[in-house]
């Protein structure tokens, strides 16, 4: 053990036995914190569409891995989870895993994490104020203090509510300035390591903390230098950041083109800085990071708090004259933690300073060292105090910090107006789920002619997962980014939309709103020409007319879903109620899978109205099937016909049907199906299925042999490429016996392959 590394005994410190007791009171504290955010988050802001794009982001990162778990194990998912080419971090998906391995995947969970990462830096700085103040009254004050903080828990963008890095990035920012601080000015090996893994984790939690470490490293080794015995402590610096680099760099190595677009080009040299340069000097800046760390990061009932409890200190340090219990050894961490400090809190000021973007979100990082530099504040004017009154001072603290707490978490930050706005948006959010499945749309193409939070396809799919239960992929047609684009691709990108969200008003922030705005008259003429109009929306914030393309299927001798109708539903229920089917399950399977013995079938039933649980009755030897998601997996023991039962329920009821197999000893195959009569000029639907082992289905050339003409090519979406199962439309304007033949083709993307195909042919009498 390094000279300077045990606690020293001083009057206000604890006996060694008290410190199970201490532990299991701050345990207490700690899960207590982790019951009230749980509940209260659940009930204020998990059931909300997911605000800001990189909440989207990250949520779909996260729910992507824990699809990859229950595919192919937790290491799967781990494997998924780190693997994601993310530019701002690189744990955020592996944390997530390890939450919804226990609780199951939800908004809820996911923010969980926040929570927990709050915690460590509680749990974090209680253990580092301990160790350099000798106090347990003083290290209870500190984490009093955190919870009082304003920012975490203001439900805004980078809060605890918000499912980004920001805030999980602030609280391992905070661990590691603990365990630095707990080093003594690194004169410890071994708190050393700690500082270097802490720095390893902060890095790869948020890559954009690697520049404001390289600013701490360089601060900390030209102070070290003028300390004593400076080249061993200066060695131990060096050790941490090995122990860092050793930890990150794998994350570097991996995304550094990733990085380098996403905050060199993209904030830097693109087009977009322009966008977002704020164009402060300095003088403006320094007035907007005070008042931003004032009343937005700390608070102003939280300043009041440190003011109150400094003035006590203070006071009866005064007074109490003849009290005089100072500790040398002690009075030099405490003072030996200025400069870590400073060093932790200077580095995001600096950074920010010369950053085009000045966002209030990244300010969060500055919590921790704010925190520290308050506390040794505390611990300076404290240092004459006695025991009983820094122990009351310091339960006041714990007490008001507490009441902040419980009420952040305990206040409902949804006025009626914004309540309304959140449930009207997942009302639209269903009914855009349950028509894409009405129509056997596995990836809905959704277009939105403004960059609104609330639509896109982005929200739309995580409200989807999150509200319904099953995976829906909505595919962003529009908008094509912030900067204003070419008109006559939007026009294209809009008519190739299955959905549009034409927004009529909306505050213009962007370039491409600005460039919307003006080209709505004639969009509005062009959707309501082309376009079948479901219904409007009206929000406080803005308002939208929902299009959806004339030729998209219902379902037979049903109305299906009501866009109207739904938005009435959600304004009479409760904001945060979940979805309510318009009916049972209504299948879209065709009925009949074509396999093989020669792979693993997994096959997932389509229904609409989800949430669906699925049931099957006398499924063939060696199959079994996910109640959650109606997957059909396993292997067919021999070639031929099967047949099962299956039931699917859902809050409306529950339908029946029967699904046959057909199953070769092919690698791959293709099957069709037509009528064989029709009418001249009336669409004639042609059924069909392929499948493929290798998962390579490409496209089907659609001809009619009995005019030499080609008539459609039909490309195999994302999903599509191992089990294809399809329908389309087509009309004859000559009568007579029409020979279609179907080629289905499939690529394989070895050297001289190239591309292989199958016919199926169908002969169609059609009559005057």
């Amino acid at each position: 053990m390094q000279a300077g590394d045990a606690a020293p005994r001083t009057g206000n410190a604890a006996s060694p036995c008290h410190l199970p007791v201490q532990a299991l009171a701050l345990s207490g504290l700690l899960a207590a914190e982790l019951a009230l955010f749980w509940a209260c988050t659940g009930r204020h802001y998990a059931w909300i569409y997911p605000r800001w794009y990189d909440q989207v982001q990250y949520l779909r990162e996260a729910y992507d891995s824990y699809d990859a778990m229950r595919d192919g194990g937790f290491a799967a998912g781990a494997g998924h989870a780190l693997a994601t080419d993310a530019p701002q971090g690189s744990l955020h998906g592996f944390l997530a895993l390890l939450v919804f391995s226990v609780a199951g995947a939800s908004r809820n969970a996911a923010l969980s994490i926040n929570i927990f990462a709050f915690l460590a830096i509680q749990a974090s700085m209680f253990a580092a104020v301990r160790r350099i103040s000798g106090s347990w009254a003083l290290a209870w004050a500190a984490v009093g203090l955190l919870a009082a903080f304003h920012s975490p828990w203001s439900g805004g963008a980078g809060s605890a509510t918000d499912f980004r890095l920001d805030w999980m990035a602030a609280c391992a920012y905070g661990v590691a300035l603990a365990a630095a601080v707990s080093g003594n000015g690194f004169r410890s090996t071994r708190w050393a390591v700690i500082f270097g893994v802490a720095v390893g984790v902060a890095i790869l939690m948020r890559h954009l903390t690697a520049v404001y470490f390289g600013f701490i490293y360089a601060v900390l080794a030209a102070w070290l230098l003028f300390r004593p015995d400076c080249w061993r402590r200066c060695g131990r610096l060096a050790l941490s950041g090995i122990c860092a680099v050793g930890m990150s760099a794998w994350a570097f190595w991996r995304n550094w083109r990733a990085i380098y677009d996403y905050y060199w080009v993209t904030r830097f040299v693109g087009p977009e800085r322009s966008l977002r340069d704020s164009h402060m000097s300095l003088a403006p800046y320094v007035r907007w990071m005070g008042s931003e760390l004032l009343f937005q990061q700390l608070g102003l009932a939280a300043a009041l708090l440190c003011m109150a409890a400094g003035a006590v200190f203070l006071y009866f340090s005064l007074t109490d004259v003849k009290w005089d219990p100072r500790s040398p050894a002690l009075e030099g961490r405490s003072r030996g933690a200025w400069p870590v400090v400073i060093a932790f809190l200077a580095a995001p000021v600096s950074v920010l300073l010369v950053h085009p973007e000045k966002a209030a979100a990244p300010l969060n990082i500055m919590i921790p060292a704010l925190a520290w530099a308050i506390v040794l504040v505390w611990i300076r004017l404290a240092r004459r105090a006695r025991p009983g009154a820094v122990a009351a001072t310091c339960a006041m603290v714990v007490c008001a910090g507490g009441a902040l707490f419980a009420g952040a978490q305990l206040r409902d930050p949804n006025g009626a107006a914004m309540a309304a706005e959140y449930a009207s948006v997942n009302a639209l959010g269903d009914f855009l789920y349950f028509r894409s499945e009405e129509a056997g749309l596995s990836q809905p193409r959704v277009g939105v002619n403004w960059v609104l939070d609330s639509l896109g396809a982005g929200p739309l799919e995580i409200v989807g997962r999150e509200r319904h239960g099953r995976f829906l992929h909505f595919v962003a047609t529009l908008p094509t980014g912030l900067l204003a684009a070419d008109p006559g691709d939007v026009m294209s990108r809009l008519a190739g939309s299955d959905f549009v969200c034409l927004v009529t008003r909306a505050q213009a922030n962007w370039p491409f709103d600005r460039q919307m705005e003006a080209m709505l008259p004639g969009v509005r003429t062009w959707c309501d020409t082309n376009l079948r109009r479901d219904g409007g929306l009206e929000t406080e914030q803005f308002s939208a007319s929902i299009y959806e393309r004339r030729d998209l299927g219902r379902p037979p001798g049903a109305k299906g879903v009501d866009l109207g109708a739904m938005l009435a539903a959600s304004s009479e229920s409760r904001a945060d109620t979940s979805p309510v089917p318009p009916a049972p399950p209504l299948f879209i399977d065709r009925g009949t899978i074509l396999w093989t013995t020669r792979a693993e079938l997994r096959y997932e039933l389509k229904s609409a109205y989800s949430p669906v649980r699925y049931r099957a009755d006398s499924l063939p030897g060696g199959l079994e099937m996910d109640a959650a998601t109606g997957e059909i997996r396993g292997w067919f023991r021999q070639a031929g016909d099967f047949s099962a039962g299956i039931t699917a329920e859902n809050a409306a009821g529950s339908s029946a049907a029967r699904m046959a197999f057909r199953v070769t000893d092919d690698a791959w195959g293709a099957e069709v199906d037509a009528p064989e009569r029709s009418l001249a000029g009336v669409p004639t639907e042609i059924k069909f299925l392929a499948f493929d082992t290798d998962g390579t289905l490409d496209f089907i050339d659609v001809s009619d042999r009995t005019t030499g003409k080609g008539i459609e090519r039909l490309a195999a979406r994302e999903g599509e490429r191992r089990n294809w199962q399809g329908a389309f439309s087509l009309g004859f304007r000559a009568a007579g016996p029409h020979v279609v033949v179907l080629r289905f083709v499939r690529f394989d993307p070895r050297p001289a392959a190239g591309y292989t195909y199958k016919d199926r042919s169908c002969t169609i009498e059609v009559s005057p």
